[in-house]
């Protein structure tokens, strides 16, 4: 018996093969057909011969068997329910008022504890689903990641990181949306994870600071708006925030995105 399997990674493909022929991985031939990517689903074909399944059945059949012989006889007791008619609203009330009193009733200990478990978990996640992603594009680099607050903010190190940055930061800004949508849909509770590839955001900042106050110069000097190119909503922020204090200037974004970009003008006020 041959089949193919698809799935997001090797590993899942194996398990969903050997689910379908209900075996187990001694019994079968493995080959990879695609190890898949970020955006690409790994394939393998499964193969097992005819002799080993007959063997697995015959197993399941014998354990089946023995578990039904040596189950208890079910005791069925027929009881008398009684039910009351209760108003929806009334139900709904309880059910709040026990959940804030369950809230209220955690110490300040216990909401620091269940935080901690949610950013510990945060992070496995996040460290799985981004090793993944290295080891999907051959890449020699570590990921660390540390809490900070109610965040995650991880550094992605190592070299020749560019196609994980990509222009301007836009490969960069679509894995970490990626990553977040993963652990949101994962997991309840789950903290915003930021991410940094090899000081990406640093250096990209000053960088951006230094282009705001020039800009900003100029405005001021002539007294007339200056549109700056198309930047992702990571940069546009910087500046806003770089010329918020700044007097007789304003800022402000127009475009739809990728094509977004910033405006820089003068004001009275």
């Amino acid at each position: 018996m041959k089949i193919e399997v698809s799935a997001k990674t090797i590993e899942k493909a194996i398990e969903e093969g050997l689910k379908q022929l209900n075996t187990t991985i001694e019994n079968v031939d493995v080959k990879v057909i695609s190890e898949g990517g970020m955006f690409k689903k790994a394939k393998i074909e499964m193969s097992m011969d005819e002799d080993n399944n007959n063997d697995v059945e015959e197993a399941v059949a014998n354990e089946v068997e023995t578990e039904t012989n040596l189950a208890e006889p079910e005791i069925v007791v027929e009881t008398e329910v009684v039910t009351e008619e209760i108003e929806p609203k009334k139900v709904l009330e309880e059910i709040v008022k026990v959940s804030e009193n369950l809230v209220d009733d955690l110490t300040e200990e216990e909401k620091q504890q269940r935080k901690q478990e949610s950013i510990n978990k945060t992070m496995e996640l996040a460290k799985q689903w981004l090793d993944g992603l290295i080891y999907t594009y051959n890449i020699n680099a570590t990921v660390n990641l540390q809490p900070r607050e109610n965040d995650v903010y991880c550094n992605i190190d190592g070299e020749n990181l560019g196609i994980l940055i990509g222009y301007h930061g836009e490969a960069m800004e679509a894995i970490q949306h990626l990553l977040n949508t993963y652990l949101f849909n994962k997991l309840k509770g789950a903290k915003r994870v930021f991410i940094d590839v090899s000081g990406y955001r640093a250096k990209r900042g000053n960088d951006l600071k230094e282009l705001a106050h020039k800009i900003a110069g100029k405005v001021l000097e002539n007294k007339r708006s200056y549109k700056l190119d198309p930047m992702n909503s990571f940069e546009r922020r910087i500046i806003h925030e770089e010329l918020s204090k700044t007097e007789h200037i304003l800022t402000h974004s127009e475009g739809v995105d990728p094509n977004r970009y910033l405006i820089i003008e003068y004001t009275e006020n």
